[in-house]
């Protein structure tokens, strides 16, 4: 069982009478009340359980207590690595049935991110790569800087399960929800698997990915709470 104990203004964790720790040797701490509640409970039965996407909520959730600011370089500099690779800016055949789902779902989020974070991005049929502005990574790399650890972690995290910074910027913003998040970064995966018949192995592996990005979510919702 977790307990939780304040210490001046923060609520700390303790299992088996000790600090709970991340490998880099920092305490898991937040500030809220209801905040220490809700990651107590759901840190206890990750700790219990021994399903792996469960471990994976752990291992993120360690990993942003450990950042500090030379690993925060590095992980944004990782992330705008995917702004030539967006999976949002890479289309169907042109006049196909699957481009105009794309297009339908995908353009949106598109025009949100352009009109609110002044980033222009070109888009292609194809996987042949496309290069954008080179003004994208400095105005990403100054949003990037300001986040918080639990935020950076988050959005690293996301654009690395997407391979999307537009997803991952419009689901930061509030504008895009999990299930909406989810539906546009399964898309195509979802739409072979409609088209072409179930697949047991690869509906497995989406339905894996879904859990994996659902734990992603959920630390970036508990945290976002303790904020308020």
């Amino acid at each position: 069982m977790i307990k939780v104990i304040k210490k001046g203004k923060y609520y700390f964790f303790f299992k088996s009478n000790k600090f709970i720790k991340t490998n880099g040797n920092n305490k898991i701490k937040v500030a809220d009340d209801k905040a220490a509640k809700q990651l107590s409970k759901y840190m206890s039965a990750c700790f219990k359980s021994k399903n792996k996407e469960k471990s994976f909520f752990l291992r993120v959730l360690f990993f942003s207590f450990d950042l500090d600011k030379s690993s925060k370089s590095d992980i944004i500099d990782k992330i705008l690595f995917f702004l030539s690779t967006d999976l949002l800016c890479y289309r169907a055949v042109k006049n196909s049935e699957l481009e105009s789902f794309q297009k339908k779902l995908w353009d949106p989020l598109i025009s949100f991110v352009e009109e609110k974070y002044k980033l222009t991005f070109n888009i292609t049929n194809g996987v042949i790569p496309v290069k954008h502005k080179a003004t994208n990574k400095v105005r990403l790399g100054k949003i990037l800087k300001k986040l918080n650890k639990q935020e950076l972690t988050s959005y690293y995290y996301i654009t690395n399960i997407s391979n999307s910074n537009i997803i991952a910027l419009n689901f930061l913003a509030n504008n895009i929800n999990f299930k909406h998040a989810w539906k546009c970064l399964s898309l195509e995966e979802d739409y072979n698997l409609k088209k072409w018949g179930q697949d047991k192995e690869a509906k497995e592996k989406l339905l894996e990915k879904k859990s994996y990005f659902n734990e992603i979510i959920n630390l970036y919702l508990l945290f976002k709470k303790s904020e308020k």
